[in-house]
């Protein structure tokens, strides 16, 4: 029976209203730190698969910690009191946290999140990352327990206003997502945007005490038996744990999935995770008008089995609709993002659905008896479970299943997984019999997953494609694929090409000796990104080079490069060479060792948090460790930028460096490739210097390559001198990642730098760039004409045909 003497009643509309208010606002706050504070630490720990994973495993454990606290202190404060200082809490915390990991990021930091035993610095990594959201992660887990406990009666939980309160909960998160990665982390900044959330945070905070101060529920008599399992109940803290192994590893393996179509920006993945949150909150919604038919007994075996069959026939149906190949949607980005939408709905809502009606069913099951406890200690300890398993699932999905047994597999074990969770209930139930048959349906169905997409062949028509190597793990599908006549191609999710042996490797070539040249005594050489390896293997031909170090994102696109040995000259394995595998900008960071040279590969600009390897932050990090004299190479991919996107970047870039020089390493109207080289000071040709150097070149590669046959062959390729950018120039940064999330937007709109577009640049902005910092000895006596004879070959080489 409620209390009589409350004067604002949990129970009534108006009370119900305002806490649903409450849970929508501090949902769509919860996700947006979430999203930033990703971004924010992976800053510091490198912007990899394996920091990803603990962010999210530690946003989830401390969120399990909050609930569980929150579900033992709910009868002893006032509820809305007590989540309004959960909320507080919060909103300090994420205010405080930006400073903290600028402390982090000092020299003194690196050494100790970085040891060298890999299992170590993931526990390391994992427990800073626990340790540094703790307080936010907490009090935004401790809110749940203490709005089941103001909505519940004294000693029952009321699951109907409970699973509608989450409901909105989950909605409000699907908003933020969709807000940051729409419009917040570009408009407000990664760091404004959980500035904003915390804000939001606050606001509800400040609400809820208000609501508390003016009659809100009062805290519930200490029960003796709170925190403890009640005797027969273990199969629903059985199914609350497995079903949120399987949500949140299911949403992992998803997002991996649908990269397989997409084009990997932050909005598609956006996408995935919106609707997953969309999912659970139908589900939730929808458990609370079930109920008032069916018992818990009765929906949550059901629901289980047919959220495993939901998982299982995702595959299905993305390989049905999709066939394997890239997504496409009708001319122009938004109707790229509808589409996608589409897509995505179809595939993801029916099984987030079902499983969103579990967590709800389990606090019913648990708490709507009279010793089930109080409402908030039921719910904290059935989510703390589940949040726990979730952080397991997508660790468990990213690191364990997917390298061990590749994609649809892991999807399978995560249906396989839900469907052993429900059948303790089932089974408890009197319903062996049932169990058993629909157990097998379900093993069917997911075999049928396992089993058709990998019958879908990924190759163009043709009956000298194979595919010779394939490796799968938290980046993706990494293959290699033969094409024949000893051509080989080196692929990232069926789409995504990352280097040939074919007659583009003269452009690879051309990417790693181009910086070579230009730098008078290139001794230690720094490479950020490997591909085929082709890119970096000039350097172990150059006479002056003593240190090659190479980094890779992928650990896969190693072991791949071993497939070009013949075409790099074995330089995964040379002994000049040491290969790391880590992200570009945590190395740079992490290390000490300052290089004459260091060269920025091409990556692909959309892709999601690629943008920071582009930005003013990231080339002062790059310019930090040069040695005097050295220079810096960020060769750039103009068929991937478009104008005002490529602008950004070499405003960025001639901000940090006094001397910043655009040469040309891909004449091609369609596929035009070029170089921003910086360093304190202007490059120099030096004849005499080059003609030592390409002699040694020329007689290892079986096709030289005639733009960098000679001094004169280089010459041609400058462009001229980037100018530093006037004060209040727009340019793309950590804070604002504007390539990031404005170039997937160009490539769908068709408005790449490519034909036309690329020859406008080229006459309207390239052609009148100064030409005045690049030195040649012998000096030229007439730089003027050569200056003009240049750039009309260079034009002349857009327009017309030619082999790059």
């Amino acid at each position: 029976m409620s209390d009589p003497g409350r004067i604002v009643r949990a129970e009534s509309t108006a009370g119900s209203r305002a806490i649903s208010a409450l849970c929508f606002a501090s949902g769509a706050a919860a996700l947006i730190y979430e999203v930033s504070w990703s971004r924010q630490i992976g800053l510091v720990l490198g912007q990899t698969a394996q920091s990803g994973g603990v962010v999210l495993a530690g946003y989830f454990a401390g969120m399990a910690f909050g609930y569980a606290l929150a579900g033992r202190m709910s009868r002893r404060i006032r509820p809305l009191l007590g989540y309004g200082i959960a909320e507080l809490v919060a909103a300090v915390w994420a205010v405080l946290l930006p400073s903290t990991l600028d402390a982090l990021r000092g020299p003194m930091a690196g050494g100790w999140l970085d040891p060298e035993a890999a299992g170590l610095r993931v526990a390391v990594r994992a427990s800073a990352c626990f340790l540094l959201l703790l307080p936010a992660t907490a009090a935004l887990g401790a809110s749940l327990p203490f709005i089941a406990e103001a909505l519940s009666p004294a000693r029952r939980v009321a699951a109907g206003r409970v699973a509608r309160a989450y409901a909105w909960n989950t909605a409000g998160a699907l908003l933020g997502v969709l807000a940051a990665t729409a419009v917040l982390l570009v408009a407000v900044g990664v760091r404004g945007s959980s500035y904003l959330a915390a804000a939001i945070s606050a606001a509800c905070g400040m609400a809820a005490i208000g609501l508390s101060a003016v009659g809100g529920p009062g805290p519930g008599r200490e029960e003796s038996g709170a925190g403890h399992v009640a005797r027969g109940r273990w199969p629903w803290y059985v199914l609350a744990a497995g079903s949120g192994f399987a949500t949140l590893g299911v949403q992992v393996l998803h997002t991996r999935m649908f990269a397989l179509t997409f084009n990997n920006s932050t909005h598609t993945f956006g996408l995935v995770v919106a609707a997953w949150l969309g999912g659970l909150s139908i589900g939730s919604a929808l458990y609370a008008r079930a109920r008032r038919r069916w018992e818990p007994a009765t929906i949550a075996p059901l629901a289980g089995l047919a959220g495993a069959s939901g998982v299982a026939g995702s595959v299905l149906v993305f390989a049905g609709v999709t066939g394997l190949g890239y997504f496409e949607s009708g001319p122009g980005w938004w109707a790229y993002l509808l589409g996608a939408s589409g897509l995505v709905a179809l595939i993801v809502l029916p099984p987030a659905s079902i499983l969103g009606m579990l967590l709800p069913c389990c606090w019913d099951a648990v708490g709507s008896g009279p010793s089930g406890g109080g409402g908030g200690s039921v719910v904290g300890r059935l989510t703390a479970a589940n949040a726990m398993a979730a952080a397991a699932g997508a660790l468990a999905a990213g690191f364990v299943l997917l390298p061990g047994v590749g994609l649809w597999a892991s999807i399978g074990v995560m249906a396989g997984s839900v469907c052993l969770a429900s059948m303790p209930v089932l089974v408890r139930s009197g319903r062996r019999g049932s169990a058993i048959g629909l157990g097998v349906l379900v093993a069917g169905l997911i075999a049928a997953a396992v089993r058709i997409p990998g019958e879908i062949r990924t190759l163009p028509p043709g009956r000298d494609l194979s595919i010779a190597a394939s490796w799968e793990g938290p980046y993706g599908r990494i293959e290699v694929v033969d094409v024949g006549s000893g051509v080989r191609v080196l692929r990232q999710d069926l789409h995504y090409g990352l280097g040939s042996s074919g007659p583009a490797r003269l452009r690879e070539y051309r990417q790693g000796l181009l910086p070579l040249l230009l730098h008078p005594r290139p001794e230690s050489v720094l490479f950020l990104g490997l591909g085929t390896g082709l890119t970096a293997a000039p350097a172990t031909l150059h006479p002056r080079v003593r240190r090659v170090d190479v980094v890779e994102l992928i650990p896969e696109v190693v072991e791949a490069a071993r497939r070009f040995a013949d075409e790099n000259f074995g330089v995964v394995d040379h002994p000049s060479v040491d290969i790391r595998v880590d992200d570009a900008r945590h190395d740079l960071l992490a290390g000490a060792h300052a290089y004459d040279v260091i060269v920025s590969d091409l990556f692909i600009p959309w892709e999601s948090k690629s943008g920071y390897l582009y930005s003013v932050d990231f080339y002062e990090l790059a310019r930090g460790r040069l040695a005097e004299g050295g220079l810096f190479c960020q060769w750039l991919p103009l068929y991937q930028l478009g104008r005002p996107e490529f602008g950004m970047i070499a405003d960025g870039f001639a901000r940090v460096f006094p001397h910043s020089t655009l040469w040309w390493g891909g004449l091609s109207a369609e596929k035009g490739i070029v170089a921003l080289v910086g360093s304190d000071r202007p490059p120099t040709i030096d004849d005499a210097r080059i003609e030592a150097v390409l002699p040694r070149v020329r007689g290892t590669l079986d096709d030289p390559d005639p733009f960098l046959g000679s001094p004169g062959a280089l010459r041609r390729l400058r462009i001229g001198d980037w100018p530093a950018p006037p004060p209040g120039a727009v340019l793309n940064t950590d804070e604002h990642p504007r390539v990031e999330f404005r170039a997937p937007a160009r490539q769908q709109s068709d408005r790449l730098l490519t034909g036309d577009r690329l020859l406008s640049l080229f006459d309207e902005v390239f052609r009148r760039l100064p030409d005045a910092s690049t030195r040649s000895v012998p000096p030229d006596r007439d730089p003027s004409r050569s200056a003009y004879r240049r750039r009309v070959w260079q034009r002349g080489r857009l327009i017309g045909p030619g082999r790059e």
